[in-house]
């Protein structure tokens, strides 16, 4: 299968497990998720789907010469994820963390063709139910790993942070060492940081998405009560979750979608606020390789250190957000919610 990605270019992907897997269902259903949950109302130029990331973060596996097994990793890591992506985190208080779909990989996975394929292929499937078998796909932020550089990578290009050529750069000085990803030049870590962080400002972390990924689970919570949804449909694509919603005509779920519009952004104001959301604060502190000795760059460049805690302080303290336009839906929503916190 040969495929182009506003990232990468033009890449192929030929072993015959791998495209096996992405002809399984589970794969194949996160061509109907969306990256970026609520934003793809907001800015409909979002379109990158979780196949697209999937597929990204399998080549890029396969650039870091990761083992075929590790590349399929790549392909399914996301299989669990719930339409709209991290929105349901927002609805079961996870938004800090943004990982309630790593609780439904096991049943995802175990209940799709996926395992069959692997046994056929000489791959024992329980490998891929602990995520410590691949450490290049997955590390814990600050670090790199397959997974978040690739949705930086694209989304750094759709976002106008990063070019193409940047990125081929990027790559061509990311280097493998003791089942970690590094990287051989501190001036380029500190531009892969730098660019990490401004889509961070601009997309991941911004009060625009906390409050649009709150007003969505805000919705679909109301769905839920109401028995317009269940539990089980977050396992369905995003436009057959948002046509159940849609369609139920129930003011308390059909009002919050129809906030979510090219007209709306949010503000963080904690003296004229609509409500209090908190969300991810995603972040990268390179690991650079010199000669033998290993450093992070806030070890070796005091600006970006003090950048990358100023920016921490700043998410993880949340948002007192002011949403517009202003509609008097946002009277039913609380002022407060649990653990506010100042934002500073």
């Amino acid at each position: 299968m040969k495929f182009t990605d506003p990232a990468y270019g033009q890449f192929e992907i030929s072993e015959p497990v791998l495209l096996e897997v992405i002809m399984a269902s589970p794969v194949q259903r996160l061509k109907g998720l969306n990256q970026y949950g609520s934003w793809q109302f907001i800015l409909p130029k979002l379109k990158t789907t979780r196949f697209e990331h999937s597929l990204g973060v399998c080549f890029l596996l396969k650039s870091l010469d990761a083992s075929l097994e590790e590349q399929m990793a790549g392909l399914i890591h996301d299989i669990s994820h719930t339409a709209f992506t991290h929105v349901v985190d927002y609805l079961y208080r996870q938004e800090d963390r943004q990982e309630h779909h790593e609780s439904l990989f096991q049943q995802v996975f175990m209940s799709s063709q996926i395992p069959k394929i692997a046994q056929t292929n000489g791959i024992k499937p329980e490998i891929f139910l602990e995520k410590e078998n691949f450490s290049l796909l997955e590390k814990p932020i600050p670090d790199l790993c397959a997974d978040r550089v690739d949705y930086f990578f694209r989304d750094s290009v759709l976002l106008g942070v990063c070019k193409r050529d940047d990125i081929k750069l990027f790559m061509d000085h990311l280097v493998v060492r003791e089942g970690e990803i590094l990287v051989d030049n501190t001036a380029i870590a500190k531009n892969i940081a730098l660019g990490f962080m401004e889509c961070s400002k601009k997309l991941w972390a911004s009060p625009t998405q906390a409050a649009s990924f709150q007003i969505l689970a805000d919705a679909m919570k109301s769905g839920l009560e109401s028995g317009i949804i269940n539990e089980k449909d977050f396992l369905l694509t995003d436009q057959q979750l948002y046509s159940k919603l849609k369609s139920s005509r129930n003011l308390e779920v059909t009002s919050k979608l129809d906030i979510l519009n090219p007209d709306f952004f949010a503000m963080n104001n904690p003296k004229d606020f609509d409500f209090f959301v908190k969300t991810k604060a995603r972040y990268i502190d390179p690991k650079i390789i010199q000669g033998e000795t290993v450093k992070r760059l806030s070890e070796l460049d005091k600006d970006y250190k003090n950048l990358m805690l100023d920016f921490i302080q700043k998410v993880s303290g949340g948002y007192y957000v002011k949403v517009f336009p202003r509609l008097k839906v946002l009277g039913s929503f609380p002022k407060t919610r649990i653990n506010d916190k100042q934002f500073k």
